[in-house]
């Protein structure tokens, strides 16, 4: 899975914390608890959430997000900056691009640049 900088440097911040708590650090799981019990055991996917609703309520969003919203966002911002549909298709592990379909959602100034890029049969070269 690539990742941007952001990310990277926020998982390198997240190894240095769990380096810190003994009963994590040699766990074979990406995410594990470090401030909850059990304290190094693999992170429910329930706690993700949790951490994702409690850093929207800090950010002051003022709507509750699930990961799942965050991937939906990761697909459609993809997609909106130009990435093909079998890019975000592969970044999201769909096996068909019927899946992937739904994170499309045009920006109305680019149909109409898409729309301009066709010649006009009035204009004569």
């Amino acid at each position: 899975m690539p990742l941007d900088f952001l990310a990277v440097q926020a998982l390198d911040t997240y190894e240095l914390e769990r380096a810190g708590v003994p009963r994590a650090a040699g766990s074979d799981f990406l995410l594990v608890n470090l401030f909850r019990g059990p304290v190094g055991a693999p992170m429910r996917p329930g706690a993700v959430g949790d951490l994702i609703t409690a850093a929207a309520a800090r950010a002051g969003l003022g709507r509750h997000l699930t990961p799942h919203m965050l991937r939906h966002a990761c697909g459609s911002n993809l997609l909106d900056a130009g990435g093909a549909l079998d890019e975000a298709q592969d970044i999201l592990g769909h096996m068909h691009p019927s899946s992937t379909q739904v994170y499309l959602h045009p920006d109305p100034a680019r149909l109409r640049e898409a729309v301009d890029r066709v010649p006009s049969p009035r204009v004569m070269p």
